[in-house]
């Protein structure tokens, strides 16, 4: 009676969902390792690795709605904000601990071979940490206010990367370029905290609606979604950008 009074409150699109991302994963590097040099410019290998580029982008929104789901307990148990923005950086932290661990037995599991430096790479862990770090202020917030605040906050962040990416960083030490520094090699700040962000106001908006108005809540969420992925692939076919440099 107690596990079931404990699980009532998950949502099983969600985990579903972090299931279903973990395979698509795990296919993109199973064939990215086996796969033979001469069959990497197939249209199934290519599709492959389509695809394996999916899930950090929803493990980070995931990762944002359950960050959100954690300001709104925090809230509606009445503690006050201090409290509030103290337990999501101790969610920051556990991810960032998560991050390093994870580095440490990729090193230990490929020693003497394995380069030291790689037990600092900034993975999807670490920018999980990161963003998580930056906006944990967003709990001393009510729901509502998280919603219209983070939607601004991801709109900045994605809209800020390519401005960021001109930024001649040559002097900026590699740790801090990695983490905030738009990159094919790591996982920056900048674009890729706008996808917490926007979980957070996913999350935020899980939250505000009634049990009974969820079915269409998701149904609004639904188009909505597609109809910003026909817009986004819409805008990237214009023959000119806002920015100077845009890839």
């Amino acid at each position: 009676m107690a596990e079931e009074k404990k699980n009532s409150g998950r949502l099983a699109f969600i985990d579903w969902t972090r299931g279903l991302a973990a395979v698509v994963m795990l296919q993109g590097h199973t064939f990215d390792s086996f796969t033979r040099t001469d069959l990497r410019d197939k249209s199934a290998f290519m599709l492959s690795q389509f695809l394996g580029g999916l899930p950090p982008a929803i493990f980070l929104f995931l990762t944002g709605i359950t960050f959100a789901f954690l300001m709104d307990s925090q809230e509606r148990q009445g503690k006050a904000a201090w409290p509030r923005v103290v337990a999501a950086l101790k969610r920051s932290r556990y991810l960032f601990l998560i991050a390093f661990l994870f580095r440490i037995q990729l090193y230990v599991f490929g020693f003497p071979t394995s380069p030291a430096g790689e037990l600092l790479r900034v993975d999807i862990l670490n920018c999980m940490g990161m963003a998580m770090l930056i906006l944990a202020p967003m709990a001393v917030f009510t729901t509502r206010e998280r919603i219209r605040l983070c939607t601004v906050l991801g709109l900045v962040i994605a809209g800020l990367a390519p401005v960021v990416s001109m930024i001649d960083a040559t002097s900026v030490p590699w740790l801090v370029r990695a983490y905030f520094f738009p990159s094919y090699n790591y996982f920056g700040f900048f674009p890729w905290a706008a996808f917490l962000a926007f979980g957070m106001v996913a999350g935020s908006i899980i939250r505000s609606v009634k049990a009974d108005e969820m079915s269409r809540a998701m149904l609004w969420m639904l188009t909505i979604g597609i109809g910003l992925a026909l817009a986004a692939h819409q805008l990237s076919n214009m023959p000119y950008s806002l920015y100077a440099k845009s890839d």
